[in-house]
């Protein structure tokens, strides 16, 4: 299944995922805790930008010289 984002469709749906963390969370949605919602954020943006990321999901180093 392919499918492409605009870089302002990524940027919208990471302040999605930031802003998700912080609300109360009620019935089935209380299991997307802040680490669930960290690995999703980490899978996407390496699939929009696999050179910056691990593929587990995690997020790699950043290159020397990079703050």
């Amino acid at each position: 299944m392919d499918f492409e984002l605009t870089m302002e469709e990524f940027t919208i749906i990471q302040n999605a995922l930031h802003y998700y963390k912080h609300v109360e969370k009620r019935g089935h949605f209380a299991q997307y805790d802040v680490n669930r919602i960290n690995q999703l954020r980490d899978k996407l943006s390496y699939q929009m930008i696999p050179s910056m990321n691990s593929k587990d999901g995690t997020v790699s180093s950043p290159p020397r010289g990079c703050k």
